[in-house]
């Protein structure tokens, strides 16, 4: 056998060893324990008692749906809307598991009824998951983005830091970071360009939840916790800001 062919042979054998290591680690993380799966109830009038109401839509996967918080009043969506300065009239059409091809197909079309003043979208994590191309996810992404009500302030929370979660494994974790950086660089690029505030969800909290996992995910180390929660909530009124919604 010939030098290169030596290399060739190698390096599809690590590649084969690698694939077939992730593949092991993806069933492990699904095997891991689980949170109680009963939708919290997030719809309803929060915040201020005095001012013009605001109409506040979230779309989105598990985090915009609030699965980790230990109530509703700690989910991130209520967080927000609690700090607005303005009554809040919520409503979250966001579901676990969703992917942004679930939130174009199964979500939009509930906010035909609706008419938001804002619309927050949280989605991504199970794209990195699912390892939807960025393609994929750049035309489901802008998609989502051209579907959203036209007279609705929008809001793109990032992908968040994946590289961080507890329950994925090594290699498999630092897999998931790089492909959430690559996505989340698809949600910043959506927002510049079509003029929405983006929220930089791994920047902002990423570095605590590494820091302290214990302390900032849920019980089945993947979900954010309510301390987790509170950071998101935080991130997105630096960025977004009461004086901005208010106007």
């Amino acid at each position: 056998m010939t030098w290169p062919r030596r290399v060739l042979v190698a390096v599809v054998a690590a590649l084969t060893v690698a694939v077939a290591v992730l593949a092991v680690e993806v069933r492990l993380a699904r095997r891991g324990s689980m949170l109680d799966a009963v939708p919290l109830v997030l719809d309803g009038r929060i915040g201020a008692a005095t001012g013009d109401l605001l109409d506040v839509v979230w779309v989105g996967d598990s985090t915009a749906a609030g699965v980790g918080a230990s109530a509703a009043t700690t989910a991130v969506p209520v967080l927000v809307a609690a700090e607005l300065g303005r009554p809040v009239e919520l409503t979250v059409v966001a579901r676990s598991g969703a992917t942004v091809a679930d939130v174009v197909a199964f979500q939009l079309p509930a906010l035909d009824r609706l008419d938001p003043d804002i619309v927050f979208v949280s989605v991504g994590a199970n794209d990195v998951t699912s390892l939807t191309s960025r393609d994929d996810f750049e035309r489901g992404y802008r998609r989502l983005a051209a579907g959203l009500p036209s007279g609705a302030r929008v809001v793109l929370l990032g992908v968040p830091d994946m590289g961080a979660v507890p329950r994925l494994a090594q290699p498999l974790r630092a897999l998931a970071g790089w492909r959430g950086e690559q996505l989340d660089d698809i949600v910043r690029r959506v927002a510049h360009d079509t003029g929405s505030t983006y929220v930089d969800i791994a920047g902002q909290t990423g570095p605590a939840f590494r820091a302290d996992p214990e302390r900032f995910f849920a019980a089945d180390d993947y979900h954010p916790s309510d301390e987790g929660y509170r950071r998101w909530a935080a991130a997105v009124l630096d960025e977004v800001g009461s004086t901005m919604l208010a106007s």
